[in-house]
């Protein structure tokens, strides 16, 4: 039980530094800790749209475009729970409307 607790505590410990990290802008950092912990905490019939949020800011961050839309896809499947939820939801769409708007103004450029 001890040892199970510890584990919990650690993977607690390492989301909370993710978190941090976004908030931070150290993008790299959070994605390191996140990534990794995705199958954990995010499962299509136990959606975490927090924790899909943070790793979506994560991979934008570190310029992983491809990971970013896989993970922007997966989170426009889930209703957000609560205005917390939403709020994070919404710096994500953002994101994602620069992405789209920097990739049009470099194709027009072409």
């Amino acid at each position: 039980m001890a040892e199970q607790n510890k584990a919990l505590k650690s993977m607690a410990d390492r989301v909370v530094k993710g978190y941090k990290a976004v908030h931070s802008k150290d993008f790299e950092e959070a994605k390191e800790l996140l990534e990794p912990l995705k199958p954990l905490l995010h499962q299509d019939d136990k959606p975490n749209v927090t924790f899909l949020v943070h790793l979506a800011m994560a991979q934008i961050g570190t310029a992983k475009v491809e990971d970013f839309l896989a993970t922007y896809e997966e989170l426009q499947q889930y209703e957000p729970k609560n205005e917390e939820e939403a709020k994070l939801k919404s710096r994500v769409d953002e994101a994602f409307e620069e992405l789209m708007k920097t990739m049009a103004e470099e194709k027009a450029d072409e």
